[in-house]
């Protein structure tokens, strides 16, 4: 007799497909979580990079609140200036709120006191950590001063303190002059304009002044702010094709002329902003007087004054900054404001310094773009700077043959 065995059935449990499934999934899950661990570990690692970098190169502090240029300003009951004791990178504040070493308040005795005001071509852009003109300005004075017995009988320093900011304008100039800078005890008063800020949308005016219990106080939180978005941000522009970049500033300049009226954008030199120039020059002119100081204008020098320059990229990449003019329009007014300036001093008696005449013949190398100076440039306006200034301190102390 023969028994049958009945043959074992395997039955798989009706969630089979689950039970394989999730091995894939813990998989798949573990990739992504390790995945953003090392996005994270990645963007701490490059945050403390950045700011142990700022730190070793610019003393800059690990946790500081000061993270863009526009943090090294306040605006106060006093309207804006420069925010005192701030550093950003290269550039660094001192007591007075002026860039460059500390200086106090109360003028030194036998120091002759100068104090350069400005936009950003003052204020310093691209020149390294020093080299600023106001700083190779003082250099320059001083080896001349080392060389005279006769001015050294009186003086024993020349003292600059550059009060610019970027983006100070003539009537904000004036402003802080009358409200603080005219308190340092200055000899002379050195003014570099822009008159390109005229051809902005509105003509510039004063700062309106902010007298509320945190005027001028900067968010603990920005301490936290990360760093490493600005040195992408930087390292991305200076990667793109000058064509792509070129492309970049066209679109800017034709979004903000979108909506626009007819004739809202200057085609031809706007004769009411030249005089509006005109007019702030000579109230700044009175205000520095006021103060006791010596005004000294300077012309406005840019790189396509160099007869036969050309450089469409470069005047696209001024033209977005003023989109209400076009790029012949702004080299126009620059050209013309010059002769305005010169005019201008010379019916308030001021001291002229045509940096133009003198800078313009030897522009190759001293642009870092269309208008701020490279090292080379800023040492080329101290050194035009330079012999105006000595010789009026030479006059002032009875040493006529060095003036």
């Amino acid at each position: 007799m023969t028994t049958r065995v009945a043959p074992h059935r395997v039955i798989a449990p009706a969630n089979a497909t689950q039970v394989a499934a999730r091995p894939q999934a813990g998989t798949l899950g573990a990739k992504v979580a390790h995945g953003v661990i090392l996005l994270l570990v990645f963007v701490v690692v490059f945050e403390l990079t950045c700011r142990v970098e700022d730190w070793v190169r610019f003393r800059t502090p690990f946790f500081t609140p000061v993270t863009s240029q526009s943090d090294l300003m306040q605006h106060d009951e006093h309207g804006i200036h420069g925010r005192p004791g701030a550093r950003f990178q290269k550039w660094v504040m001192n007591a007075l709120g002026t860039r460059g070493p500390e200086a106090s308040f109360a003028k030194p005795a036998g120091t002759v006191r100068i104090v350069t005001v400005g936009a950003s071509e003052t204020f310093g852009l691209s020149e390294s950590p020093g080299r600023e003109f106001p700083r190779q300005l003082e250099d320059s004075l001083n080896a001349r001063l080392s060389a005279s017995e006769c001015l050294r009988a009186t003086t024993t320093r020349f003292e600059v303190l550059n009060a610019a900011l970027p983006g100070m304008s003539l009537p904000t100039i004036a402003q802080d002059v009358r409200n603080r800078v005219g308190r340092f005890g200055a000899d002379f008063i050195v003014l570099y304009p822009t008159p390109a800020q005229y051809l902005f949308e509105e003509p510039p005016r004063p700062a309106r002044p902010d007298s509320s219990a945190r005027a001028g106080e900067l968010s603990p939180t920005g301490a936290f702010r990360p760093r490493m978005l600005n040195r992408l941000r930087n390292q991305a522009k200076t990667m793109l094709p000058s064509f792509v970049a070129t492309w970049l500033r066209r679109r800017d300049t034709q979004t903000a002329m979108r909506n626009r009226p007819p004739g809202w954008r200057f085609e031809t030199l706007p004769p009411d902003r030249l005089e509006q120039y005109r007019r702030d020059l000579g109230v700044l002119a009175e205000t520095v007087r006021a103060t006791g100081a010596t005004p000294v204008f300077m012309t406005h020098v840019n790189a396509f004054m160099q007869p036969g320059f050309e450089d469409r990229h470069l005047l696209y990449a001024w033209e977005r900054f003023h989109p209400r003019a076009t790029g012949p329009v702004i080299v126009a007014f620059d050209s013309a404001a010059r002769h305005v300036t010169l005019e201008v001093a010379r019916e308030a008696n001021v001291i002229a310094v045509d940096a133009a005449a003198h800078l313009v013949p030897q522009s190759d190398g001293i642009f870092s773009d269309f208008s701020h100076f490279t090292d080379l440039g800023a040492a080329r306006v101290a050194s035009v700077l330079a012999p105006a200034l000595y010789g009026a301190t030479a006059a002032r102390s009875g040493c006529e043959a060095e003036s």
